[in-house]
């Protein structure tokens, strides 16, 4: 698909991710906390919760009960994954067929997709969010990240597959909408890598080699090609005599001959320079998995700073509760002894008196007082 051809496609993309990330995610989901600046505000009321995301505890808390199944001989690791979360997307040229549904119409799409996923791969809805304050609809998902026996869904959930359901389900709900174009399709219509390509660094060091090994693989079926046909070449050239039939076979022989050593001569420089690219690309990659590794291990550290001050604040709360209660008593005992000790002297209805004078004056200047609110 080129440039020009805005894609009227939906899209599905899924990442296994442990506690913190899904807690960084919900917040964001539910916009908790300061807002990109590419929400927009003023329409942050149209986004929808169809299914209430679990808190971080409780989605932890399911993935060790799915873990036990599979009777693990190790302790949960701390960057362990424990929900498997997606968003739902539209290309350019489908987000307004999309938008032309009603609001219930959309959030029985979005839930219909999020639902033949969790049943093809075994796993449970945990969440469901829909958001229209940004420039293009789509929702977030949380599905366990195991299956009801206990597999990972970082094993199974992955691939092509997620397009094709998104694409069956739409298709009941706007026809308009389509499923992308595959990959390979792209590529043998010219597409680069850059237009094609939106992954994640983990993706990409898992893709690559891949991608590598099979142009390896073409670039072996060429040379295959090329000496199949040069040993016809050799057998016909290998004849003393040639008759008027064999030496046009010989001609038309080494004309495949010279056709195919040109591919593969094209499909090798093709593999070296993939090759000199995914190296280039492989440092690229590590460089930036450094640099999201550090960002997010300050983000981890600045959140632990922050919950170890709510503790203490908390902690603080309770001790000034606590000193406030002994100071009320002391002032009450102390004010059953001034009263005790003015009664014996012979004063204490005038003391009184003026207790509740004072008290009343100090209620009226409060109530007279510039209000909070």
């Amino acid at each position: 698909m080129s440039d020009q051809e805005p894609s009227k496609a939906i899209s599905v993309r899924v990442k296994h991710t442990h506690r913190s990330k899904y807690k960084n995610q919900r917040r964001h989901d539910l916009r908790i906390g300061l807002t990109p600046s590419y929400v927009q505000d003023e329409r942050s009321e149209l986004n929808r919760v169809l299914v209430e995301l679990p808190m971080p505890a409780a989605i932890t808390a399911r993935a060790k009960e799915l873990r036990e199944k599979t009777s693990p001989s190790r302790a949960l690791r701390a960057d362990a994954a424990v929900a498997t979360i997606g968003i739902i997307t539209f290309g350019h040229a489908a987000q307004p067929i999309f938008e032309a549904l009603t609001t219930a119409q959309q959030d029985e799409a979005y839930l219909e997709v999020a639902q033949c996923i969790a049943d093809e791969y075994g796993t449970t809805i945990r969440g469901l969010v829909v958001h229209a304050d940004e420039t293009a609809p789509h929702a977030h998902v949380v599905w366990d990240c195991r299956d009801h026996e206990g597999v990972p869904m970082s094993r199974v959930m992955k691939g092509s597959r997620l397009q094709d359901i998104a694409a069956e389900v739409i298709q009941k709900h706007a026809s308009g909408i389509e499923r992308g174009v595959r990959k390979s399709v792209r590529i043998a219509h010219g597409d680069q890598p850059s237009q094609i390509y939106n992954r994640s660094v983990q993706q990409l060091h898992q893709d690559l080699p891949l991608e590598l090994e099979a142009k390896r693989q073409e670039v072996k079926q060429f040379s295959d090609r090329v000496d199949e046909m040069r040993a016809r070449v050799e057998k016909l050239e290998a004849k003393e005599a040639l008759n008027a039939k064999e030496a046009k076979r010989l001609a038309t022989y080494r004309n495949r001959l010279a056709a195919r050593l040109e591919e593969y001569t094209e499909a090798k420089a093709v593999l070296a320079t993939m090759v000199q690219a995914t190296d280039q690309r492989e440092e690229a990659l590590n460089i930036k998995e450094r640099v999201l590794d550090k960002a997010e291990e300050q983000m981890d550290e600045r959140e632990t700073t922050i919950d170890q001050r709510d503790t203490e604040l908390l902690v603080r709360e309770k001790e000034v509760v606590r000193r406030e209660g002994i100071l009320d008593r002391i002032t009450d005992e102390i004010g059953k002894l001034i009263s005790d000790v003015a009664d014996r002297l012979g004063v204490g209805k005038s003391l009184r008196a003026i207790r509740d004078r004072l008290t009343s004056v100090r209620n009226e200047l409060a109530d007279d007082g510039p209000s909070l609110e």
